[in-house]
């Protein structure tokens, strides 16, 4: 599978945030993520490395020259099955594949952590230990 710029950045974010879910809450990081870029390619990795949006990309975001550099060397993903999972939620996810099964989520949090927004959302799904909502 030949991967685009959109997939690759997709692929890292749903690793990165979600590989130790389900298979269904890896997929519902993918519905949000493509969600959030309005189910539009183009914009996927402008999504994910907006600040402040996906925890996993917010120190590589931030950072500058060699950190950068060191950063992106560790945000390599190290657990080839996961990698492959991920890839091929990218893949179908950004080629309509599958269904929106989250009713349009834009927005995502462990159940690990308690964040303020979330009282401004509409809780739609529970999925593994994450909690997902639309605007």
């Amino acid at each position: 599978m030949t991967l685009t710029t959109a997939m690759l950045c997709m692929a890292l974010n749903i690793y990165h945030e979600s590989r130790g879910e389900p298979l269904g809450g890896q997929h519902a990081v993918a519905q949000v993520t493509f969600n959030r870029a309005g189910r539009d390619p183009d914009r996927v990795c402008e999504e994910v490395f907006k600040p402040k949006q996906f925890s996993w990309a917010n120190k590589l975001t931030a950072a500058k020259g060699v950190e950068r550099e060191r950063l992106a060397l560790h945000y390599m993903p190290k657990d080839k099955k996961a990698w492959n999972v991920a890839r091929g939620i990218a893949y179908h996810t950004i080629n309509g594949n599958v269904a929106d099964f989250t009713n349009g989520a834009k927005f995502y949090h462990a159940n690990t952590v308690r964040p303020v927004w979330r009282h401004e959302f509409k809780l739609v799904a529970v999925i593994g230990n994450h909690f997902f909502y639309t605007a």
